[in-house]
């Protein structure tokens, strides 16, 4: 519905007046700046047969959308995306955005990591393809592969280390989801509580601060998980990452999932994390 200036899309309304439509930078040059930093000269793939689409997502890509999630750095900002295109599966996208990254700064274990993390909530193939999508823009770049362990658990203590992690961000619910349990899925909070977080978690490279955000980014680019969606905004906000953070993955992420699922993702931080009056 549209009407006197109030925007509504499912149950998410956005109030405008005439002058909040002006913005107070260039677009053209913003993302022309952005995109020079990142790619160099090098056009967009569809330039060539589609100069109008070409044109309309540098301009959302590289220049609103970097003005509007300023709230990340330009790091946790790609990270973001990187862990939302492996999640959507999307290889020749994934590969522009690593090889970006890569000439802003970005580190190749951080890269990495962000895959790791994002292993439990994609599933073992999709992460798989995507590491070997960043594989070979790190060999194209001369990067020697395999990089450096991260693994800060063992055998022995996977369980204990990533079990502690949990409860340090959920609390107690932990222990009462596993004592509320039911024999037969009790299998399913060993897995979470040693692979989730005792195998991925507790690795080196990256923070929780940084893994919440991550881990926040694959979710709400799946769409349909609004329950794990909302633990993982509150985990966010555990962890110390501010709404302004939380909502600049979800803007990060935006133009590669939709209106619908980020429509969503914004009702779920919402109802954990609302606005101040």
């Amino acid at each position: 519905m549209l009407s006197l200036g109030l925007l509504c899309i499912g149950t998410t309304c956005l109030g405008m007046t005439s002058g909040e439509a002006a913005k107070d930078y260039d677009r053209v040059t913003v993302s022309d700046e952005n995109y020079k930093q990142m790619f160099g000269e090098k056009p967009l793939a569809i330039e060539k047969t589609d100069p109008e689409m070409a044109a309309t997502m540098k301009r959302y890509i590289y220049g609103d959308n970097f003005e509007q999630s300023k709230a990340l750095n330009d790091t946790e900002r790609e990270l973001v995306r990187i862990a939302c295109l492996a999640t959507i599966g999307i290889e020749d996208v994934l590969e522009i955005e690593v090889e970006g990254a890569l000439n802003l700064g970005v580190k190749p274990l951080e890269i990495r990591e962000t895959i790791y993390q994002v292993t439990p909530y994609i599933g073992f193939a999709k992460a798989v393809e995507a590491l070997e999508t960043i594989n070979e823009v790190f060999k194209e770049k001369g990067i020697k592969l395999p990089l450096e362990n991260q693994s800060n658990v063992t055998e022995d203590n996977r369980f204990d280390k990533g079990l502690e992690v949990q409860i340090d961000i959920f609390g107690d619910a932990i222990n009462q989801m596993r004592k509320n349990a039911a024999t037969d899925v009790a299998h399913f909070n060993d897995d979470l509580a040693e692979f989730c977080f005792g195998d991925t978690y507790t690795r080196g490279t990256l923070d929780l601060k940084q893994r919440e955000m991550i881990t926040m980014a694959a979710i709400a680019s799946l769409g349909g998980c609004e329950p794990q969606l909302k633990a993982h905004i509150a985990g966010n906000k555990s962890v110390g990452n501010t709404r302004a953070q939380v909502i600049g993955v979800l803007t990060a992420i935006h133009p590669y999932i939709g209106f619908p699922r980020t429509l969503n993702a914004l009702a779920c931080i919402n109802e954990i994390m609302p606005p101040e009056k």
